[in-house]
């Protein structure tokens, strides 16, 4: 027991405070803190040109200059929001920024080539739920988007050497998540008896893992027995439920970004 919450207190420190030093298992390698924001390869340590940075939540956009440096602006943020960096050639890469504090400190971020088994399934924001939610649920105050349902779901083609890689389903980062495990991690505000099932997530109609907790680089390893060679696949998520709910079904309300899925 002692071990299990040792991780947990370490997983809640890589969600929490990601400009200082934290390292992510999925498009990015790490984010530390350094003296200007700047963006560089995590192979060459090169400086990365005219990669695309946005705060979609805040609709701002801005571009690396050639020596992959960046500004980001001066903007209220209270909740969680999605900073997101895109670059032809590399890995997708989102990061949750907590409060103003993130944006006071700059950031060295290292971003990842892609491999050439790697499918970018999708790079936009995505709200699933039912648009019903309380101003303690998390990052509720910064949702943006209207809900597209209660899950999502991607088809796509696996070729047959997909099957001799470990590939795994990455999500950037997630945000408004309301289970249990968040709360006590102080993610949300919410009362402890509402708190949401986790979400779930299936590979061709087998389920494949569960995500309970906000946070970047997210990976849930997909088993090649599951996998159709050269043929369509299907990736699904679903939304959990509120617990407390007894005279209606209330989804719970999340946005995510950066749906991939990378082999190893």
């Amino acid at each position: 027991m002692k071990i299990i919450r040792i991780l947990v207190v370490l997983l809640a420190l890589f969600i929490i405070s990601p400009c200082f030093g934290t390292t992510y298992s999925g498009g990015v390698t790490k984010v530390g803190q350094k003296e200007s924001n700047r963006i560089i390869d995590s192979g060459t340590k090169q400086p990365v040109e005219f990669a695309k940075i946005s705060i979609p939540q805040q609709k701002f956009r801005t571009y690396s200059d050639q020596n992959g440096n960046f500004e980001l602006p001066k903007i209220q943020i209270n909740q969680p929001t999605l900073l997101n960096i895109e670059k032809e050639g590399y890995r997708p890469f989102s990061i949750t920024i907590n409060n103003n504090s993130s944006l006071n400190n700059p950031m060295q971020i290292e971003i990842a080539r892609s491999e050439p088994l790697d499918i970018n399934l999708d790079s936009d924001i995505i709200h699933l739920g039912d648009n019903s939610f309380s101003k303690n649920s998390a990052s509720a105050s910064d949702f943006r988007l209207k809900s597209s349902g209660p899950s999502y779901s991607k088809d796509f083609i696996m070729t047959n050497n997909a099957k001799n890689s470990t590939n795994y389903l990455c999500i950037g980062s997630i945000c408004g998540l309301d289970t249990l495990l968040a709360k006590k991690m102080g993610q949300n505000k919410i009362k402890t008896s509402a708190y949401s099932t986790p979400a779930e997530v299936f590979f061709n109609n087998q389920k494949i893992g569960e995500i309970k907790i906000n946070g970047d680089g997210q990976r849930i390893k997909i088993p090649n027995s599951l996998i159709k060679a050269d043929a369509r696949n299907q990736i699904t998520i679903k939304t959990g439920h509120n617990t407390y709910a007894m005279d209606h079904f209330d989804y719970d309300d999340i946005e995510m970004m950066n749906i991939s899925i990378l082999s190893e």
